[in-house]
């Protein structure tokens, strides 16, 4: 009846599929984002029998394949429309009996990145993460797009959150390669909000460190990304530093990027929901985002 998570197709664009409104943006992006890659598009739908169970009581062998054929159609028809747009990708697709989020979560051991859809910008719908992509963007196993909306400006950079203190490779990696294949620029921005110093400590010396800091924190992040563009010669390269917290200065950003890209410290056990801060805000906020797993640095024998 299900096919089993495994057979991804390794390095494909997985996107997960549900039936409803959101799976169009979703599923479009993923497909662009696949002939973009040169790689297949595999599409997921989630059936979780154990919540069925849960709500309905013992579910017949007959209920089980209803709701199978069900999913069936509307992996089919996300197929097509993936299709119409793109004759010639290879598109593949599974039906799998198992939580979404699980799902989702093994099937990036395989995928080159897991694309999401997510409920719309908006006053209320824009702070709300669902708890299929909050799990998935924290435990993912890869990178992990989280399309919110359409992109208010295409062709508009990729934008890229930095600290120069602890800059994981990456994560900006990932920003290139993105701009690279898209054929669109990096935009760094380097955001840190401009503290107010406590009463007793307002004077001259105080702030002379403090601007001193801050210049060695701006010459940290051009250096940065003058050793990228050596990388990445064929991607226009710019620096934005902003005096404010990295969440505000990255959902202003969004605003004229095609993607904006974090990254999030690796996380275990899916009951565990916790991104990073600067991430949790950015995906509530921003119409689409690039989450980037960070592997946890592992603490020195004494």
């Amino acid at each position: 009846m299900s096919q089993d998570v495994e057979a991804v197709p390794a390095g494909a664009v997985v996107v997960g599929v549900d039936g409803t409104d959101k799976d169009q943006r979703a599923v479009r992006w993923a497909a662009d984002e696949a002939e973009r890659r040169r790689t297949g598009l595999h599409l997921i739908y989630a059936v979780a029998w154990t919540e069925y169970s849960r709500v309905y009581g013992v579910v017949s062998s007959a209920n089980l394949d209803r709701i199978h054929d069900t999913a069936q159609r509307i992996v089919d028809d996300a197929a097509r429309q993936a299709r119409e747009g793109h004759p010639d990708l290879t598109v593949t697709s599974a039906v799998v009996m198992e939580d979404a989020a699980t799902a989702l979560v093994h099937a990036s051991r395989h995928a080159g990145v897991i694309i999401l859809g997510a409920r719309g910008l908006g006053r209320i719908a824009g702070r709300l993460l669902g708890s299929v992509s909050q799990k998935v963007t924290a435990h993912a196993h890869g990178p992990v797009i989280v399309v919110r909306d359409t992109v208010p400006v295409p062709g508009a950079p990729v934008v890229v959150g930095v600290d120069p203190l602890d800059q994981p490779p990456e994560v900006i990696q990932f920003a290139f390669e993105e701009a690279r294949r898209r054929g669109l620029g990096v935009r760094i921005v380097h955001a840190a909000p401009r503290e107010r110093p406590l009463p007793e400590f307002r004077d001259a010396e105080v702030e002379h460190m403090r601007e001193t800091a801050a210049a060695e924190e701006a010459r940290a992040v051009e250096q940065l990304a003058a050793e990228w563009s050596g990388r990445y010669p064929d991607v226009p390269v710019e620096v934005h530093e902003a005096r404010r917290h990295p969440v505000e200065a990255l959902v202003e950003e969004s605003a004229n990027a095609s993607v904006v890209v974090v990254g999030s410290r690796a996380r275990h056990g899916l009951a565990e929901l916790r991104l990073g801060s600067v991430a949790r805000g950015v995906l509530y906020e921003a119409p689409v985002v690039a989450v980037v797993r960070v592997e946890a640095a592992q603490p020195t024998a004494a």
